[in-house]
């Protein structure tokens, strides 16, 4: 038996297949920010504000190139907006572009 698929059928399924990565991609945009509690930023130092990191705690950022260290220079990184972005480390959490974390991995 052969299935006949017509090229609208398939135009309607690859429509709906992109508003589904849309409306995904959309939520994810605007999902919440870490919070300066989340038991997860604690434990990693992550602050919003890079210069504000206590480097006596976290040696990693008072390191060579350490100054350059933010969310928007870490490998694992990807841009939502100017201001925010998603991290793998904080699943569903938008983190600050600004931002620092012990888990910073250069590009």
């Amino acid at each position: 038996m052969t299935h006949n698929t017509s090229r609208r059928t398939f135009i309607k399924g690859a429509a709906a297949a992109s508003s589904a990565l849309l409306i995904a991609r959309f939520s994810h945009a605007q999902g919440p920010v870490v919070a300066a509690d989340d038991p997860t930023a604690t434990a990693l130092g992550y602050v919003a504000d890079h210069t504000t990191v206590d480097t006596a705690k976290w040696a990693k950022k008072a390191g060579p190139g350490g100054a350059a260290q933010q969310c928007t220079s870490c490998a694992i990184y990807q841009s939502i907006d100017a201001e925010y972005g998603a991290c793998p480390i904080f699943a569903g959490k938008r983190v600050h572009a600004a931002g620092w974390c012990n888990s910073w991995l250069q590009k």
